[in-house]
């Protein structure tokens, strides 16, 4: 039993067990909430001399205390054929045609034994997400996934899972936009991606929390031979976002690449981190997180780029770039390459942190903008390059808007 509190009946082994069967889940998945509601028992919260946490204490945190709420889910999907599928991961679970997929996938990339937050996910988990791309099949259209918490009472707890499997040539783009209300919210997603050979699949992480909310997900990906993944995310909303991407790039040739915009005002925390495990040889990487913060916003980046000795050929990049929009802003920017080998075409890394170029204001200025005017349309010119190569239509044109109407606001 934790030592910090007493297990809220939803949180303990008998009360997961219980909902499992409410819900009439398959006994695999019973016993797989049952094995992770332990793991969240005996797991201690994370603290700051742990690298990945070192900025952002959750000591005070009582996971226990946030009741779990299901929020409202919407998925809209292009046509599908065959066996592709684009829907509740719960019922995915439970059907004849998806349920040894989803028994063979769901929890192989992403363990419950990793962490207290990854194990509450897997105990809590309702009705998930699941897109299933069989063998070549392409969809010209993304699939949209909405999770909808503005309905949440204060002091709620939300669980989203979302799992993507990509067969061999299969192309697909999944955008997962996450609302809520003002109200105190804790959220701990977890996000597995599978793709196959060749297979190529965009997934774009939309926050638009509430004042209130602290996010802490997961999301990791296993990427093979020639297959190609990209995470974007865009973190707008929220108290305190932190995200662990990384991507276990094991087939030849396999490459990922990550993108990551914070725009932050008020008192809003940012936390990034980031791992490129290169596996197999001629794989390639690329990661580019960048934050403009108004206020006393704070962004921290931690971000490992590592070359095992079986990677040969491979090659990576990685960037960290921070806007300070006013003097009570910070960042803290730790980029790292472990390379085991020597056989490597190019490996690097950069970060920055500053203030905007004042010439650049001061040109826009000059053209008759007004000062806070400049600052939105450099902004959004900075964020740009990070989105520019998502397929999603008229993402610029939204971004650009967020920064704008972020920024009218803004403590500069």
């Amino acid at each position: 039993m934790s030592d910090t509190v007493a297990l809220l009946p939803a949180y303990a082994e008998d009360g997961v067990v219980a909902g499992a069967q409410a819900r009439s889940e398959p006994d695999w998945l019973l016993a797989r909430r049952r094995e992770a509601a332990r793991a969240f028992d005996a797991t201690p919260m994370p603290t700051t001399q742990l690298r990945p946490w070192k900025y952002t204490g959750v000591s005070d945190l009582v996971i226990e205390s946030w009741a779990p709420w299901s929020p409202q889910l919407t998925i809209e999907a292009p046509a599908l054929d065959g066996d592709a599928f684009a829907g509740s991961l719960a019922e995915a679970a439970s059907d004849a045609t998806h349920g040894d997929a989803v028994r063979e996938r769901l929890g192989s990339v992403v363990t419950a034994t990793e962490g207290r937050f990854i194990a509450a996910n897997a105990a809590q988990w309702e009705d998930g997400v699941y897109v299933r791309l069989p063998r070549a099949t392409t969809l010209e259209k993304p699939v949209v996934v909405t999770l909808d918490a503005t309905g949440a009472p204060a002091g709620a707890a939300v669980y989203p899972r979302i799992l993507i499997d990509a067969g061999a040539a299969a192309e697909a783009s999944v955008v997962i936009r996450f609302t809520s209300n003002d109200q105190p919210l804790l959220v701990s997603s977890v996000i597995e991606m599978h793709a196959e050979q060749d297979a190529r699949v965009r997934v774009l992480l939309d926050d638009r929390w509430g004042a209130q909310t602290k996010e802490f997900t997961t999301a990791r990906s296993r990427v093979g031979k020639g297959a190609d993944v990209q995470l974007s995310s865009l973190a707008i909303g929220g108290q305190v976002i932190k995200q662990t991407v990384e991507s276990l790039i094991e087939g030849e040739g396999a490459n990922s690449t990550i993108r990551g915009v914070a725009l932050g005002d008020h008192d809003q925390h940012f936390d990034f981190v980031t791992l490129q495990d290169h596996i197999g040889p001629k794989s390639t990487s690329d990661v580019e997180i960048k934050a403009a913060l108004a206020g006393a916003s704070k962004s921290i980046y931690y971000g490992v780029t590592r070359v095992e000795v079986s990677a040969k050929g491979s090659q990576a990049e990685q960037v960290n770039r921070n806007l300070l929009l006013s003097s009570d802003a910070k960042a803290d920017s730790d980029p790292v390459l472990e390379i085991l080998t020597s056989d490597v075409i190019r490996c690097g890394h950069g970060a920055t942190v500053g203030p905007v170029d004042e010439e650049a204001l001061f040109y826009l200025q000059s053209r008759g903008l007004p000062r806070r005017a400049a600052f939105q349309l450099l902004v959004a010119g900075f964020f740009q390059s990070v989105i520019q190569d998502v397929p999603i239509d008229g993402l610029a044109e939204e971004l650009e808007t967020l920064v704008v109407d972020k920024l009218a606001a803004a403590e500069l």
